[in-house]
């Protein structure tokens, strides 16, 4: 791995450890990333899969995104990554740049939903991505997996974080892993690893 990439992962995963220890932290400074090991896995499943296109929605101070946007670099691939809060996209842009990525990454930003009804409505993005990051408002999960089916190729892969973890988002996570299950779209599995995720290849 690429030392610059390397060392801004390093502190990002260092900050967002602290940050679980060192609760409360005002919601416009919080991280909210995946855990390392979970982005481990998101970056050898793109390595394997060749990936080149990536939807990630819940960008955040950007640490999933490096780890994506590493595993596309070899590929000629990019991220396209959907945030709504300002100060997160000035946060990440700047950890971009420390990594030296940020030439392959797309920041779109405003409301999610919004944002992707666009990309449906201009035709340019369907079947087009390997890989789709859902790690956004819990709320609006399932919404966003209906939305991404259309953008997601035959073959690619949706993953929803925080399907187990944290505790206060169950009953909302219950209701899209049900949905996600029941969908004749795709085939998924739960994955015990970080706060849980739900991965789906869409048939």
């Amino acid at each position: 791995m690429d030392g610059r990439i390397a060392g801004t992962l390093k502190r990002l995963n260092a900050a967002s450890e602290m940050e679980r220890i060192r609760r409360p932290t005002p919601p416009d400074a919080r991280m909210m990333a995946i855990t390392e090991d979970t982005a481990i896995l998101f970056n050898v499943m793109l390595q394997a899969m060749r990936a080149k296109h990536v939807l990630e929605i819940g960008m955040s101070a950007g640490f999933s995104t490096i780890w994506m946007a590493e595993a596309v670099s070899s590929n000629g691939g990019s991220v396209t990554t959907i945030e709504m809060d300002p100060k997160k996209v000035e946060m990440a842009s700047r950890n971009f740049e420390e990594a030296g990525v940020s030439k392959i990454i797309d920041i779109r930003h405003g409301v999610a939903l919004d944002i992707l009804a666009e990309m449906r409505a201009s035709g340019r993005y369907d079947s087009l991505f390997d890989f789709v990051l859902i790690d956004a408002d819990k709320e609006n999960a399932a919404r966003y997996f209906e939305e991404t089916l259309h953008l997601a190729r035959v073959g690619g892969m949706i993953a929803i974080d925080n399907m187990l973890e944290p505790k206060k988002f169950s009953k909302m996570m219950d209701a899209v892993r049900e949905s996600v299950s029941r969908s004749p779209a795709v085939r998924s599995v739960l994955v015990p690893i970080g706060y849980g995720e739900m991965v789906a290849v869409k048939l």
